[in-house]
């Protein structure tokens, strides 16, 4: 167990315990969390991708001369992908190792992975999107009314959901089909669904945590102290955890109680909640990753 820091000392509710803490060679520009295996992928601004296991030990590292700002990872922790360079889609082995790479029509803005590895799907500035196999096969390419900055590929059911900055929130099916779009009147930070997709919730910014059922319905918001630009789910409807600009960090039950607050001692990139609710994984921008066990 690694010590306890000043800044988890000082939060309220349920203290968690700091299971394990690592530092990437330059700032983070990405993190990803594998929710099946519990392996964690990021990138930094020196071009690195770093795979972590659960334990919180380095099992691949790869050094490249590219800006890599996008990655994920599939849940069973297969494979990954990344976006290099901003327009090139990069797939790699579970050794981090580039199995082959695509160039992308445009500047990528959000990337996500099926659970099991199987596709993934590029959203672009254009506002085309484009899904390919694990064999560099286009599967296919659809556009949406407005560019899709946040994708989640959901497990218990095929397809994904999607939110652009602005203005736009959806549903597609695994190969692209429009199955429901709404109308949003605030900003969008972030985006978190549970395995089925029946709850979603996305970052509102002042508008707090947003709450939606399967089809894109409002239920209501979770109105936090802070500005929400992060936010994720367990697998099912159980923990939620969001993050505010101002560094505060929280994690709320299925009512939107909080069972835990911080203020984070400096700027979180991601908050990632795993399948069971049970840990968290936090990535700072200066490259600091760490693992909570929350112990609620």
């Amino acid at each position: 167990m690694a010590v306890t820091p000043e800044w988890l000392m000082t939060g309220r509710g349920v203290r968690p315990t700091l299971r394990w803490a690592f530092t990437t060679d330059a700032p983070l520009t990405d993190l990803r969390l594998a929710r099946e295996s519990g392996d964690v992928v990021a990138a930094d601004e020196s071009g690195g991708l770093y795979r972590l296991d659960r334990r919180g030990k380095i099992n691949a590292l790869t050094r490249t001369a590219h800006s890599i700002r996008l990655v994920t990872i599939a849940d069973t922790g297969a494979c990954a992908a990344a976006v290099l360079n901003d327009s090139t889609l990069a797939w790699l082995d579970s050794h981090l190792k580039i199995q082959w790479t695509k160039e992308l029509p445009d500047d990528a803005l959000g990337l996500a992975m099926t659970a099991h590895g199987t596709h993934a799907v590029a959203s672009l500035a254009s506002g085309l999107n484009v899904l390919y196999d694990a064999d560099k096969r286009k599967v296919t390419s659809f556009e949406s009314l407005r560019p899709l900055r946040f994708v989640r590929w959901l497990t218990g059911t095929p397809g994904f959901v999607a939110a652009a900055d602005y203005g736009f929130f959806a549903r597609y099916s695994w190969d692209g089909d429009l199955e429901w779009n709404e109308r949003l009147w605030s900003t969008v930070s972030d985006l978190g669904a549970t395995g089925d997709g029946k709850t979603i919730y996305l970052a509102g910014l002042a508008h707090g945590v947003q709450t939606f059922d399967g089809q894109g319905n409002a239920q209501g918001s979770f109105v936090l102290e802070g500005t929400v630009h992060l936010v994720s789910t367990s697998y099912a409807r159980k923990r939620i955890a969001a993050g505010t600009l101002e560094r505060q960090l929280m994690v709320l039950d299925n009512e939107g109680d909080v069972k835990w607050a911080a203020h984070a001692p400096d700027d979180v990139l991601r908050f990632h909640l795993s399948a069971l609710g049970d840990w968290v994984i936090i990535g700072f921008a200066n490259g600091r990753i760490v693992r909570l066990d929350m112990g609620i």
